[in-house]
């Protein structure tokens, strides 16, 4: 049976032409309350990682300390002290280096993946999504636009925002910009979808500056992991404020909808029955179940998320 979703009389809900002041100040009062707390944490967990691999840098034995310690054959310990070399470029600062090439290979991977197997959205293909990305932009008053790709994923419904050195990307799986091409003519879920990746541009979740810090933080696995997790996880409530507050709320029920049933499906679900449902109360062995996949995800799982969403009030979402 086919639903129709109206949001809450608190949503932001646009009457007339939305104004860029009004935008940035709903996104700044909704934004999750604890992700920077959580960004600034692992901040301070990369630094300590990194002092920590300069300490043990610093007391790497030299050529000397080896003949010291007994290799008294010169040959044996300058092969020794070679081979402890060789591997300290792997580990310590060299490392450090390493993995920020690999990062940087990373990025530029999924870029180069754009320009080689996407189509690049403009004002002749998929020429709603760019005006209504141009709209986006002049909303958050982005410097930079960020370039749009449409990508066939072999029915992956999903999309991502990355970043290089000097401008952002999104891409957006074809399995969602069929739903506003196809028989839904639904371009307002899509447009939502837009909006939440709009929001980690403008939040600058995929910059190298916000990601990089929290990774180094893994270098202590169980906390760095955990806060990690936890900041993902806030990002993504903070993204879904951005697109409520980009789109006035439309769609965002039926977005949710779209990525638990499906691009086909999601329209003939009577959201009314699941939103009731995930507010009952549950056995505690089924939330302990939700709470498990909770905890480990990088997104929120769908319950909280849609709760998070349909929240009257725009508290920020649950994070365990």
């Amino acid at each position: 049976m086919e639903f129709e979703h109206q949001p809450p009389e608190t949503t932001l809900a646009f009457t007339e032409e939305p104004q860029p002041e009004v935008v940035q100040a709903e996104i700044r009062r909704t934004r999750h309350r604890k992700e920077l707390k959580l960004y600034r944490f692992l901040i301070v967990l990369g630094i300590l990682a990194v002092l920590y691999v300069l300490w043990q840098t610093g007391q790497r034995p030299s050529l000397q300390d080896y003949q010291h310690y007994g290799y008294s054959d010169p040959t044996a310990a300058a092969t020794l002290y070679t081979i402890a070399l060789i591997a300290s470029l792997f580990t310590g600062i060299g490392g450090i280096v390493i993995f920020l090439i690999s990062l940087l290979f990373q990025y530029y991977s999924y870029y180069g993946g754009q320009l080689a197997f996407s189509i690049r959205v403009s004002e002749k293909n998929f020429p709603e999504i760019y005006h209504k990305a141009q709209e986006y932009r002049s909303l958050l008053r982005l410097r930079k636009m960020p370039e749009i790709y449409v990508r066939q994923m072999n029915g992956q419904v999903n999309a991502y925002t990355s970043w290089v050195p000097g401008k952002t990307f999104i891409q957006l799986n074809a399995e969602i910009v069929d739903l506003a091409y196809m028989e839904n003519k639904d371009f307002d879920t899509v447009f939502f979808v837009m909006a939440h990746e709009f929001g980690h541009v403008y939040l600058h979740h995929v910059q190298l500056g916000y990601t990089l810090w929290p990774m180094l933080a893994m270098f202590f696995p169980a906390v760095g992991q955990l806060f990690y997790l936890g900041l993902q996880r806030a990002r993504e409530y903070s993204a879904d404020r951005v697109a409520q507050a980009l789109t006035g709320g439309k769609a965002e029920l039926e977005t949710m909808m779209m990525l638990s049933a499906g691009r086909h499906a999601y329209k003939y679900v009577d959201a009314g029955d699941y939103v009731e449902r995930i507010n009952e109360h549950n056995r505690a062995l089924e939330r302990f179940a939700r709470w498990c996949i909770n905890f480990g995800s990088t997104h929120p799982i769908h319950p909280y998320r849609v709760r998070a969403i349909l929240d009257p009030e725009k508290r920020s979402g649950r994070l365990l």
